[in-house]
C-alpha cells in the first residue's frame, strides 16, 4: 500500500513537472523576443515616451533656485531690433554686475554684432571674467556653427548645442567634447557650473574632460564618471537606460526633468534695463542672458517638462512643448550644482546585463501567475493588476533618480503572461476535449456491448442453475458475433460524432439523437428506443406505465444536460432489463415540486446490488447528478423493487443554448 501511494505521489509530480514545463516554455519564449525586440531598437522610442511622461508627473522640486533667466522676448525685440547692438549688450552686462551675481551667461551668439561697435562689447567682455559667451560648435553643416567673439578669452567661451534624440525631444546633453579640429571645448552650462562652484567653495573646482576624450569604448566611460569636484555624475553611454546604440560622443548626461520641475526665475529684458528688479532676485546667481521667442529660433522640443515659459505665455495643455535654450542650460547648471552641493540628482540608469535581469524576472512573473491561477480571465485581472504595480515602482524609482525599462518590462509580464494563458486554456481545452472523447466511448461502450455481455452473461448462468432454461449454441454465437460488430464499430461511430455530430447523442451503429430537439422529445425518443430492445427483463414485464416527459419541457438546460439526462434514463432502463429479476412492472415518473426536478425509474424486480453489475453506471450517473448541481440515489422500493432517482434544482438563469 505504501509502494503503490509512493508511486501515486511520484506519478502526480512528475505530471505537473512536464505541464508545467510545457507551460513555461512560451512564456519563456515572449521573453526572449521581448528581449531581442529591445535589442534591436524597436522600443526605444515607447522607452523614450515613457521616461517623459514619468517625468512630467514627478512632484515640484522644493530647491532653491540658483539660476535667474534674463529673457528676451518679442517685445524685448520691439525695442532694440535685431541683432541687438553692441550697446544694449554691454549696457545689460553692465547693469548685471551691479547686482553681484556669481556668473552670467551670455546665451545670443547668433545675435552678437560685429564691425566697429563691437569693441565696446569687447571690451566689457574681457573686463568681466564671471561672464562666459556662447557659441554653436557642433552643427555638422559647418554654415551653421558660430564663432565666438575674437577678443574673448576661451575659459570664458562655451558651446550652446545640444544633443537631440531621433524623435526630436530633449533628453541628454554634452558637458565636453572635441570639435573637428581636435580642440577640446566645455558647454556654456559646464563652464557656469564650474565658475559657480568655484567662487562658491573658494576652491578650484575641476572638470574632468580629458579623461573622457581618452575614453574610447564603453567600457572606459562607465569606469570614468563626470567629475565636479567632489560630485560624481554618471556619463551617458550609448545604451543607457532606453537608448540602443545611440552616439556617446564626448561627454554626455541625461537631463533629469523629474528632479527639475520648478518655476523658472525670469526677469524681462525690458524691466532689467528700467532697474525695475528686486536686486536679491539677482545678487549670487547664475544669470543667464537669452532669447525667449521663437523669431529667434533657439528652441527645442520636450515632453519630459511640466511646464515651459511658452507653455506659460501661450497658455498650452499639449504635453510636447517647446524649450527654449536658456532654460536648457538652466537645468543642466542646476543639475550639477545640486548634485555637488546637496543631493544627488543625476538621473542614473542600470548595466545592461541588471536591465534584462530585470525584464526577465518580471516575464516570468508573468508566467508565475498565469501557472498559478490557471484561469485566462482571472490572469488578465492579476496581470493589470500587477502592471499598475511594476508602472508604480518604476516612476518611484524615477522619483530617485534610477530609470528602469518600463515598457519592455511590461510587454515581458503581459505578453508571457497571457501566451501562458491561454496557452494553459487551450491545453486544459484539448485535455477537456480528450476526456469528453473517453467519456463518450465510455457511454457507448456500458450502454451498448457491456449491457449485452452482462445480458448474455445472465442467461448463460441461468442456463446453467436452471435446466428449464434453454440457450442454444447458435443463440449464443449469434450475439457474441453480434457483440464483436458492435465493439469494431464504435470507433467509428465515435469519429462520426466527434466530427459531424457534435450535438447529437450516439445510441447505436445507426441512430444519433439531434440534441438541439426538446428534452421531452428525446427522453420519449430513449424510452422508446430502449424498451425494443431484446432483453430478457422487459421480456417479463407486463406493466408499464407511459411517463409524462413534458414536465421537464421548462427544465433550462444545456446540450450537455439533455445528453446526460438521457444517458441516465437509457443506463436505467437497461440496468432493469438485463438485470431486474422476476419484474414485471416497470414506471418512469417525471415530476416537478418545490423547485426540484425529479427522474425516477422504479421496477419491482428484485433489488440490483450496488456494488454489483450497476457499479459502473452508478458512478456515470453521480456525475451526470454533479453536472445538473443535483443527487443521485438508488435504493429499495418496497415492498419489492429498486428505485433510481435524479433530482436537480430549478435554475434561475437561463443556460440553454
Amino acid at each position: 500500500m505504501l509502494r503503490e501511494t509512493r508511486a501515486r505521489i511520484i506519478h502526480q509530480l512528475t505530471y505537473r513537472q512536464s505541464v508545467t514545463k510545457d507551460l513555461i516554455v512560451p512564456g519563456a519564449l515572449i521573453i526572449g523576443l521581448v528581449c531581442l525586440i529591445r535589442l534591436s531598437g524597436l522600443l526605444q522610442t515607447q522607452e523614450w515616451m515613457s521616461l517623459d511622461t514619468f517625468s512630467r508627473y514627478c512632484p515640484r522640486s522644493t530647491a532653491a533656485l540658483r539660476v535667474t533667466l534674463v529673457t528676451i522676448d518679442e517685445e524685448d525685440y520691439q525695442t532694440t531690433g535685431v541683432p541687438i547692438s553692441a550697446e544694449i549688450l554691454a549696457r545689460t552686462l553692465q547693469q548685471l554686475q551691479t547686482y553681484q551675481p556669481r556668473a552670467i551667461g551670455l546665451d545670443i551668439s547668433r545675435d552678437l554684432p560685429r564691425g566697429e561697435e563691437y569693441s565696446v562689447l569687447s571690451d566689457v567682455l574681457t573686463a568681466m571674467p564671471n561672464v562666459i559667451v556662447a557659441e554653436i560648435a557642433l552643427s555638422e553643416a559647418a554654415n551653421m556653427n558660430v564663432a565666438p567673439p575674437d577678443d574673448v578669452p576661451p575659459e570664458q567661451i562655451g558651446f550652446a548645442d545640444v544633443a537631440i534624440d531621433p524623435d526630436g525631444k530633449l533628453r541628454r546633453v554634452v558637458l565636453a567634447t572635441r570639435d573637428d579640429a581636435g580642440v577640446q571645448k566645455y558647454s556654456l552650462a559646464s563652464r557656469l557650473a564650474r565658475y559657480y562652484l568655484r567662487t562658491k567653495m573658494n576652491a578650484e573646482v575641476g572638470f574632468d574632460a580629458e579623461a573622457s576624450a581618452r575614453s574610447r569604448t564603453e567600457e572606459d566611460r562607465a569606469a570614468n564618471p563626470i567629475r565636479f569636484g567632489s560630485a560624481t555624475l554618471p556619463r551617458f553611454r550609448s545604451n543607457s537606460g532606453g537608448y540602443i546604440r545611440a552616439d556617446d560622443s564626448g561627454t554626455q548626461m541625461l537631463l533629469n526633468f523629474c528632479m527639475l520641475q520648478q518655476s523658472y526665475e525670469t526677469v524681462s529684458l525690458r524691466s532689467l534695463l528700467a532697474g525695475e528688479i528686486d536686486p536679491q532676485r539677482l545678487r549670487d546667481r547664475i544669470i543667464i542672458v537669452g532669447r525667449a521667442a521663437i523669431i529667434a529660433k533657439n528652441s527645442f522640443i520636450t515632453s519630459a517638462a511640466k511646464t515651459t515659459l511658452h507653455s506659460t505665455q501661450s497658455s498650452t495643455q499639449h504635453p510636447t512643448k517647446i524649450i527654449y535654450g536658456i532654460e536648457v542650460h538652466s537645468l543642466v547648471v542646476q543639475q550639477i550644482i545640486r548634485s555637488a552641493l546637496e543631493e544627488d540628482c543625476a538621473l542614473r540608469t542600470w548595466p545592461d546585463l541588471v536591465e534584462y535581469i530585470y525584464i526577465v524576472c518580471w516575464g516570468l512573473v508573468g508566467v508565475a501567475i498565469s501557472v498559478t491561477l490557471r484561469s485566462p480571465w482571472k490572469s488578465v485581472l492579476a496581470l493589470s493588476i500587477t502592471t499598475l504595480v511594476l508602472i508604480s515602482i518604476s516612476y518611484g524609482l524615477l522619483i530617485q533618480n534610477v530609470w528602469t525599462p518600463v515598457v519592455p518590462a511590461v510587454l515581458a509580464l503581459v505578453g508571457a503572461g497571457l501566451t501562458t494563458a491561454f496557452f494553459d486554456r487551450d491545453m486544459r481545452f484539448e485535455l477537456a476535449q480528450r476526456r469528453a472523447t473517453i467519456e463518450r466511448t465510455y457511454e457507448a461502450v456500458h450502454n451498448g456491448p457491456l449491457q449485452r455481455l452482462s445480458a448474455l452473461s445472465r442467461q448463460i448462468n441461468s442456463h446453467q442453475t436452471n435446466s428449464t432454461v434453454s440457450l442454444s449454441r447458435e443463440q449464443v454465437e449469434h450475439q457474441l458475433r453480434s457483440l464483436n460488430t458492435e465493439m469494431r464499430n464504435i470507433f467509428e461511430t465515435m469519429r462520426q460524432e466527434t466530427f459531424s455530430h457534435r450535438d447529437s447523442l450516439y445510441i447505436d451503429d445507426s441512430t444519433f439523437l439531434d440534441l438541439q430537439q426538446p428534452i421531452s422529445d428525446l427522453l420519449y425518443q430513449v424510452y422508446e428506443y430502449t424498451l425494443n430492445q431484446p432483453l430478457p427483463g422487459f421480456r417479463q414485464i407486463r406493466a408499464f406505465i407511459t411517463p409524462i416527459f413534458e414536465n421537464f419541457s421548462e427544465a433550462r438546460l444545456t446540450l450537455e444536460d439533455k445528453r446526460g439526462l438521457c444517458l441516465f434514463l437509457q443506463e436505467s432502463l437497461l440496468n432493469v432489463g438485463n438485470h431486474a429479476m422476476e419484474a414485471t412492472r416497470l414506471d418512469v415518473v417525471c415530476l416537478f415540486e418545490r423547485d426540484i426536478y425529479r427522474l425516477q425509474i422504479v421496477d419491482n424486480g428484485v433489488g440490483l446490488d450496488s456494488s454489483g453489475p450497476a457499479r459502473q453506471g452508478t458512478r456515470q450517473a453521480i456525475a451526470i447528478a454533479r453536472q445538473l448541481n443535483g443527487e443521485f440515489q438508488r435504493r429499495p422500493y418496497q415492498p419489492r423493487g429498486t428505485l433510481c432517482e435524479l433530482s436537480w434544482p430549478k435554475r434561475r438563469s437561463k443556460r440553454l443554448r
